[in-house]
């Protein structure tokens, strides 16, 4: 990856020229793993990169990363500073002053924290989100990353769906996220500061509140029930949803996932470089007014999945993001009732040179997501986890 992320520096350092601006202060952890490769701990001591219109980049780092931030290939100078805070002419603005001067013009990332944009001295600061945009189109390492990420992910999701039975706990629903992490460990050279494990599931009709934490006690039974693997590996992320039962599901759930259902399709036949992200959202919208569930909707269709769960391009009407060929996004337009539960599958798809392709790969209709089998081994492993932790 040394020529990749020298390529990606070469593409700022072109933003940089173009846009007259002397200096880019790269400052949040994905941005500085995608310009070089560093993993670190963001604890409260900043660290930067300097990128400048030409040359190397250099490091403004706390002393105690200096030494093994040399193992970065293609880097110029790793400056310090002792402490955060220090005591005045040593502390991390100091060294930025050093190297940059007073009359610079520097740009800094939105998340930079007002807290250190008031630090710097400079003639100016800009915010700019050139490296956001840069990350929206992957190269093929960052493809193949996802990739495996996603096999992952749909491991997660098939060790969630086939262990699922009446009465299980939610708390039961994130033990997979162990057995998936073991995995990786043993399978892959494994990156701990950029890995994460996520594997959960929302009961009906709590599932209609996505972004809710339900209560690990709560039992699934009827309804809709949502189910999530969310994994990043080694710096690059991949997501699948699923909606299942556990019962036979009432004419009305039948019709809602239906609903759900088509709504992806209309967005999946839509996906092609040069489609507006826009265009895409108001469709699945327009789509679930037409059948009385306008307002049963709570979020976008989609949005951009690389080294985040979520990033660039969002699938949201008011987006100016357009689709351009190895892009990778969620596709999950869904719906939800406070009273029955919530209605979402979501993948991780590639945008291709003529249309795209799904790449997590876990079944999708009714008929396969309904769970039949009375799993009584589950139901003993699932005793002996309620007991061992005290539920």
């Amino acid at each position: 990856m040394e020529k990749q992320y020298m390529a990606r520096v070469q593409r700022l350092q072109g933003f940089l020229k173009d846009s007259r601006i002397d200096y880019m202060l790269v400052t949040s952890m994905d941005s500085i793993y995608y310009l070089s490769g560093a993993t670190y701990m963001p604890l409260e001591r900043p660290f930067f990169i300097v990128v400048k219109q030409n040359g190397e980049p250099e490091l403004i780092v706390p002393r105690l990363e200096q030494a093994h931030m040399r193992k970065i290939k293609g880097f110029g100078e790793i400056k310090s500073y002792f402490e955060y805070p220090s005591i005045e002419g040593e502390n991390w603005y100091d060294r930025l002053c050093d190297l940059t001067g007073e009359n610079a013009i520097i740009g800094i990332e939105p998340s930079l924290s007002v807290q250190n944009k008031e630090k710097i001295n400079a003639k100016k600061t800009v915010i700019i989100d050139e490296i956001d945009r840069m990350r929206m189109v992957k190269d093929d390492e960052e493809i193949a990353a996802v990739k495996y990420a996603s096999m992952w992910t749909d491991k997660g999701m098939k060790l969630l769906h086939q262990s699922l039975y009446r009465g299980q706990s939610v708390l039961e629903t994130v033990m997979p996220t162990n057995k998936i992490k073991t995995g990786v460990v043993a399978a892959t050279d494994f990156n701990y500061l950029t890995s994460s494990f996520l594997t959960a599931g929302w009961p009906a009709p709590k599932s209609a509140q996505p972004h809710s934490l339900p209560d690990l006690n709560s039992r699934m039974g009827d309804g809709p029930i949502v189910l999530m693997s969310f994994n990043r590996v080694n710096g690059y992320a991949a997501e699948c949803e699923r909606t299942v039962f556990l019962n036979e599901p009432t004419k009305r759930e039948r019709e809602l996932f239906g609903y759900m259902i088509k709504a992806r399709e209309i967005a999946f036949s839509m996906l092609k470089p040069g489609a507006r992200c826009h265009d895409i959202d108001m469709a699945t919208r327009t789509y679930f007014e037409s059948v009385g569930c306008g307002e049963n909707v709570l979020h976008r269709t989609g949005h951009g999945i690389g080294m985040g769960n979520h990033e660039r391009p969002w699938i949201s009407a008011g987006s100016d993001d357009v689709l351009q060929e190895n892009m990778i996004i969620s596709v999950e337009p869904a719906i939800y009732f406070n009273d029955i539960g919530g209605f979402r599958h979501s993948d991780t798809v590639l945008i291709t040179k003529d249309g795209y392709e799904i790449i997590t790969k876990y079944p999708t209709s009714i008929e396969e997501l309904m769970v039949k089998q009375a799993r009584v081994l589950s139901k003993v492993k699932g005793a002996i986890i309620r007991k061992s932790i005290g539920y």
